[in-house]
């Protein structure tokens, strides 16, 4: 069996690159802003091009080659909002040394003749159909950011997003939803619509990663921040495993915290044509049952009736100081226990040794983030790892992921 020294002494690599610590919780950076970038094309649900436009929010002077990633998701009903709206969020986290971004996504759905405004919907297909737009256009905003991970010093492998509300539904689909087997039958070609006196079709909306930066990039993220989100489907939460925040005032009238339609608590009829959610308790509730511990999962589901934060500046700190973690804990929220490791750690006396069980790119970090080296390794390979506590970073045929050295 080969035997390889994987992490070299190196003059290159000085032990004072072990002492920095892993910590993104501070602001400290002042940052380099790219806007109004259009990331993509699609059409609208009135069969017109929209241009789809991204905020990038960049860190200056951390020297960091692998910057974590964050994609902050505006709400308001998939009917309104801007991605400047998320603008304040990006910043604060691009201060704390991330690649954070906003991005636009489609908006809009056919409204009944009376009331002719939002969020009345003209049948039970609209909301669907506008969301599922939105679940594509953010997932290629996702590979978008990632494709350009060289440019921007980014680290793909820990690549969070969040959003509030609608924004909120969109990031928890974007991290759970990856298989059209959740489609839903609406985002079929269904029947067509008059609408202000013009026909319309409802066509077929294609699959659900969508058309946009099919660049070999996957939509897989590390976490999401979810600001009074929900789901459609709970079924959806056993498809990937992402660290997720929840938050959520229990009395939402818009989003339940519970399980209930939009806008229950409006009354006016506002809620007939919209499907069911399963809010943040609920959420909470299976993800605990799946198996989520520790800062996998946190939640801050408070006592209120608002659709909206109580208090943004603590919830800034607490989101940021648990995305921190998750970024610093490598194991947490990463890996499905269904899913064989690629790898085994052994240890003997006060060596360790890793043994891949597939061939592929290896790399290997210190818990700073600094890369100490960079191999492509064949199965059976016997490696001594010669620094610890380090990261390793995994891809493979069947896939990619990272983990602690220790055994």
């Amino acid at each position: 069996m080969n035997r390889l020294l994987l992490i070299l002494s190196s003059p290159l690599i000085s032990t004072a690159s072990f002492s920095q610590p892993c910590d993104y919780t501070q602001k400290k950076y002042a940052i380099h802003q790219e806007l109004n970038t259009v990331y993509g094309v699609a059409k609208t649900f009135e069969n017109r091009q929209e241009s789809l436009y991204i905020d990038i929010y960049k860190p200056i002077g951390d020297k960091n080659p692998f910057r974590p990633m964050i994609l902050f998701i505006h709400g308001g009903g998939f009917s309104g909002g801007n991605y400047k709206d998320v603008t304040n969020q990006a910043k604060s986290f691009a201060q704390r040394g991330y690649v954070a971004a906003t991005a636009s996504y489609r908006l809009g759905f056919f409204r009944p003749v009376i009331p002719n405004m939002y969020p009345w919907a003209l049948d039970k297909a609209e909301p669907e159909r506008a969301a599922y737009r939105a679940l594509q256009d953010v997932k290629g905003a996702v590979r978008y950011l990632k494709g350009r991970n060289v440019a921007d010093s980014a680290d793909i492998l820990n690549f969070f997003i969040g959003g509030f509300s609608a924004g909120a539904i969109t990031s928890l689909n974007v991290a759970f939803v990856n298989d059209n087997k959740f489609r839903p039958a609406s985002c079929d070609s269904i029947n067509s619509v008059v609408y202000q006196g013009i026909n319309y079709t409802r066509p077929a909306l294609g699959g659900v990663e969508g058309t946009l930066h099919l660049n070999g990039y996957n939509t897989s993220v590390r976490g999401v921040l979810n600001y009074f989100g929900a789901v459609v489907d709970t079924a959806i939460l056993e498809t990937a495993r992402p660290a997720v925040f929840n938050y959520h005032q229990l009395g939402d009238p818009v989003v339940p915290a519970g399980i209930n339609r939009p806008f229950y608590g409006l009354g006016l009829g506002i809620s007939d044509n919209w499907p069911m959610l399963y809010g943040s308790t609920i959420i909470s509730r299976r993800l605990k049952a799946l198996g989520y511990t520790g800062i996998a999962m946190r939640n801050r589901i408070i006592n209120g009736n608002l659709h909206d934060v109580d208090n943004p500046a603590l919830m800034d700190t607490m989101t940021a100081n648990w995305a921190s973690a998750v970024i610093c804990s490598p194991n947490a929220g990463t890996n499905k226990t269904q899913q064989p490791r690629p790898y085994q750690l052994q240890t003997e006396g006060n060596k360790i040794f890793l043994f891949p069980m597939q061939s592929g790119n290896w790399e290997f970090y210190d818990m700073a983030g600094r890369r100490l080296n960079k191999l492509n390794i064949l199965a059976g390979q016997r490696i001594e790892i010669t620094h610890s506590p380090c990261l390793i970073r995994y891809k493979t045929n069947l896939g990619e992921g990272s983990f602690l050295c220790n055994p």
